[in-house]
């Protein structure tokens, strides 16, 4: 299984209530979001699909051509992050032959393979998809997520004064069946935005709850991103300054509870967040990190209180 994820700010001046999350998560009339409320808001939209006929990159592989659909979701966190996500399984062909497109269009989220296979395809693919190899007509996956975050954004009304400013990131992810006792997770950062991670399961049932597994690890991640640059932004602002501090509390007060890894992932797949709690430790990053915005809210309070003493000069 072949998935990408966007992960964003939504472009709203506040976090946005659950009736406007489920208008602007309605990609087609009467297709209504899923929502969980706790405990943190969750909004799915309905799943669309995209048609594709594009070339697999397999290393050391004959060309590889797959034909089907991506399935496409919007997924909004606490009425303040946006994501666009697609996936698709990859599987053989019945044929050889390429088959009407009623066929295929009436499996979402399926790529068949039309051209011969051997053992280790679906391994090379699998390398090709997460190395960003391509070939030809090649999978893109980025540009179906893109339009699809780019249409929540004009559903979306704009905001004049956008609390935080933050990069979104890109999760590319695969996940397959392999010889391991229980699931396990690799996740590599590539840059400051791209990252890629590889699910390997026991069973092919659990194939199907990777995607929102992989949707909170995108979330979080996103999260750990976002607070890193803004101590990057607050340290340039200047130490204790005025500027410093109003981008410190407004993502204390924007950002910081949407904490919660594991609470919206499928029961077989939650084994994987005690896997990145040992390493490379999520949660112990993210609380060293709020704390450290809190103690740098403290020491600027005490350098306003100290400014304004009756009779004490600033730099006292």
């Amino acid at each position: 299984m072949f998935g990408e994820i966007s992960s964003g700010l939504l472009p709203t001046a506040v976090a946005l209530r659950r009736s406007e999350v489920e208008e602007i998560l309605e990609l087609a009339p009467g297709q209504r979001a899923h929502w969980r409320e706790r405990p943190i808001s969750l909004g799915v939209s309905a799943s669309g699909a995209e048609g594709v006929d594009c070339q697999l990159a397999a290393p050391g592989h004959t060309s590889v051509r797959a034909i089907g659909t991506v399935a496409v979701r919007a997924v909004v966190v606490g009425g303040r992050v946006v994501q666009s996500s697609g996936q698709a399984i990859v599987v053989r062909s019945p044929s050889d032959q390429r088959m009407p497109w009623s066929h295929y269009l009436e499996r979402d989220g399926v790529l068949e393979v039309v051209t011969k296979v051997n053992g280790d395809t679906g391994i090379r693919l699998s390398e090709g998809f997460l190395a960003g190899q391509s070939a030809g007509q090649s999978l893109d996956l980025t540009s179906i997520t893109e339009r699809l975050r780019r249409r929540i954004g004009m559903n979306t009304a704009l905001g004049n004064d956008l609390p935080l400013r933050v990069r979104g990131t890109r999760l590319r992810w695969v996940a397959r069946v392999d010889d391991v006792a229980v699931p396990r997770v690799s996740l590599r950062l590539h840059d400051d935005t791209r990252r890629t991670a590889l699910i390997r399961v026991p069973s092919e049932s659990e194939l199907t709850a990777a995607q929102r597994f992989c949707e909170d690890l995108a979330l979080h991640d996103w999260l750990l991103t976002a607070i890193a640059a803004t101590i990057e932004r607050a340290d340039l602002a200047g130490p204790a300054s005025a500027a410093s501090t109003d981008i410190l509390a407004t993502f204390l007060q924007n950002l910081a509870h949407l904490w919660a890894p594991g609470a919206h992932t499928p029961e077989p797949m939650r084994k994987l967040w005690r896997q990145l709690q040992d390493e490379p430790d999520f949660t112990a990053d993210w609380r060293r990190s709020i704390d450290h915005l809190r103690h740098r809210m403290m020491v600027a309070t005490w350098h306003a209180i100290r400014a304004n003493l009756v009779g004490m000069p600033p730099d006292a």
